[in-house]
């Protein structure tokens, strides 16, 4: 009893300190969002997207009970099916060309050290031979320009250029959705958009940001949990008040997340949510878990700060779903 009391201390002095934020309106806004089908051709087209993106991959497959029970394709390998012509590094590289940057722009030397991609292969490609001639072919450069790139898609996480890229497929501005390489910037949009919304202020974003233990996930919503790197931030309100932080800095400091798509949720009351997610071990992943009674993601999945704890029943690690989950965007219908 006496943890439950500290654990509740401590959630009400995150919602303090998270100053300015109205939690019981947002919760409003989030309760009366989930009763909305969505119906929105955009979000109904980054489905789509996802589900492709996942066929196209190979199909890998995290089951309900958090281990993989299909591997599919990974990040820089040539492997594709047999009805297709793109490899799978490629594909993984048009996910960056939708952020409109020069795609990784560099990759890890063995003393890792951050080497610049684009500037190692102009040194390369600018050696000369004997009288001028180049010592490589175009294919020799070819190869090394895409062992590169291969390298480089390696060396940095994806899986935000993945979202970033069905949601700019699917026809949202950069106004509606923060397009960028780090889940945090759409996240921050969201909480944004909620802080907005509940004081009556106008707001462009598509997402509003709910309480991943509180609210019904639908299919098109976004969820999202902080990486192993940002530990002591696994709540809803833990990570406002990080962000509320994060926003004053001159240089605002990175939070490592990580954010799936929902793809379908309590189909025909089967209580299974179903999430599409990139660079999820290596590869565009389906995730499914179990919704509770309330139709909620069910409690097993959330882990939290500090603590690897399992029940008698479940050995630490083996459930891949269970992370510090600590938001749900949800679609503003």
């Amino acid at each position: 009893m006496r943890c439950l009391a500290l654990l509740f201390a401590l959630a009400v002095s995150l919602q303090a300190n998270a100053a300015g934020f109205d939690f019981s309106r947002a919760a409003r806004a989030c309760r009366a969002g989930w009763a909305k089908p969505v119906r929105e051709p955009r979000i109904l087209a980054a489905i789509a997207q996802a589900r492709e993106q996942h066929r196209l991959f190979g199909g890998q497959l995290i089951d309900r009970k958090g281990g993989i029970v299909k591997v599919g394709f990974h990040e820089a390998e040539f492997d594709r099916l047999k009805t297709e012509s793109t490899p799978t590094w490629k594909r993984v590289a048009q996910f960056w060309a939708s952020l409109d940057q020069d795609l990784p722009p560099s990759f890890r030397a063995p003393s890792e050290r951050m080497v610049s991609r684009k500037l190692l292969f102009e040194r390369i490609a600018g050696l000369d031979g004997p009288n001028g001639a180049a010592p490589l072919d175009t294919n020799e450069l070819d190869a090394i320009r895409s062992a590169l790139l291969r390298s480089a898609l390696v060396d940095h996480p994806w899986s935000a250029a993945f979202i970033s890229f069905l949601m700019k497929q699917s026809g949202f501005s950069k106004n509606e959705f923060e397009f960028s390489d780090s889940h945090v910037d759409y996240v921050d949009q969201a909480f944004a958009a909620s802080d907005a919304e509940v004081r009556g202020q106008a707001s462009d974003s598509a997402y509003r940001a709910c309480d991943l233990t509180s609210t019904r996930p639908r299919p098109g919503d976004l969820i999202c949990q902080t990486r192993e790197d940002a530990a002591g931030i696994a709540s809803y309100a833990a990570l406002l008040e990080e962000l509320q932080a994060r926003r004053t800095d001159e240089k605002p400091r990175e939070i490592p997340m990580h954010c799936d798509l929902v793809t379908s949720a309590d189909a025909g009351g089967n209580a299974k949510l179903e999430a599409i997610g990139g660079n999820v071990f290596q590869s565009v992943t389906l995730r499914e878990m179990t919704l509770n009674a309330q139709k909620i993601l069910s409690a097993r999945y959330f882990q939290q700060a500090a603590s690897h704890a399992c029940s008698a029943n479940e050995a630490c690690g083996r459930n891949l779903s269970r992370r510090p989950w600590v938001v749900l965007l949800q679609f503003r219908n």
